[in-house]
């Protein structure tokens, strides 16, 4: 007799297969967790993970600080006009003059004879430590003669602490000169016409004495006291032909 079989069934019911186990790879679990915040297609949204995300943002771009450069104001040399003077400090000064032309080149026509014969506008630096005064000197160096320099404008008693000097401005306290053309004050550059350009130097003294002269003196006897008083000088040239 053959042993009954204890897989078989009961009557009337259906025999229960076992079903095997199915291994669900890491991988497509780790894909079910990341769809689990889209969209299931019955007009709900799940919720999504909860992993924490960084934005990097670059740094601010930092600009750097550029001068500005002024097109009608050029920088003055540190050649004087009279360099006699015994009186300059031994370490070099950065003291610097500006005018409205470049050092050597040609001097609007509207500072000459045939111009406005207006004296230009003159700014410079803080002038070395002891200065008093300032004085400003115009010369022509192609019309020079026993005494020097043809002077076109010499003025002193002018104050350092303003650091600039508008445009046919006399300060109050300064004094002008006689020129070489016997006018007080400014006379610009007027050269025989049919001259070569001539070459005109204007040069601020830094002096270490007030002046205390009086207006229309000699531009002899006002050089020659810049000569004994200043500490230091810069100057540009400008030509001028008629």
């Amino acid at each position: 007799m053959t042993a009954p079989d204890d897989t078989a069934a009961p009557a009337g019911r259906r025999r229960r297969v076992a079903r095997p186990t199915v291994t669900v790879p890491l991988a497509l679990l780790l894909v079910g967790v990341s769809l689990a915040g889209c969209d299931t297609g019955d007009g709900k949204t799940l919720q999504p993970p909860s992993v924490a995300f960084t934005t990097t943002v670059a740094p601010p771009v930092t600009l750097l600080s550029v001068p500005l450069v002024t097109d009608d104001l050029f920088a003055a040399t540190t050649t004087p006009i009279v360099p006699a003077f015994t009186n300059a400090p031994d370490a070099p000064s950065a003291f610097q003059a500006f005018v409205p032309w470049a050092n050597g080149a040609p001097i609007d026509p509207r500072y000459g004879c045939d111009g406005e014969n207006i004296a230009p506008a003159v700014s410079w630096t803080p002038p070395p430590a002891g200065t008093s005064e300032l004085a400003i000197v115009l010369a022509d160096e192609s019309a020079v003669d026993g005494d020097g320099p043809f002077i076109h404008w010499i003025m002193v008693g002018v104050d350092p602490n303003d650091l600039s000097l508008l445009e046919g401005d006399v300060p109050p306290g300064a004094v002008n000169g006689l020129n070489s053309f016997g006018s007080i004050g400014y006379s610009g550059p007027c050269p025989p016409a049919g001259d070569a350009p001539h070459v005109y130097r204007l040069t601020v003294y830094a002096l270490n004495q007030q002046s205390e002269l009086a207006d229309g003196t000699p531009a002899s006897n006002l050089l020659e006291f810049i000569t004994d008083v200043a500490i230091g000088a810069t100057s540009l040239t400008g030509t001028a032909a008629r």
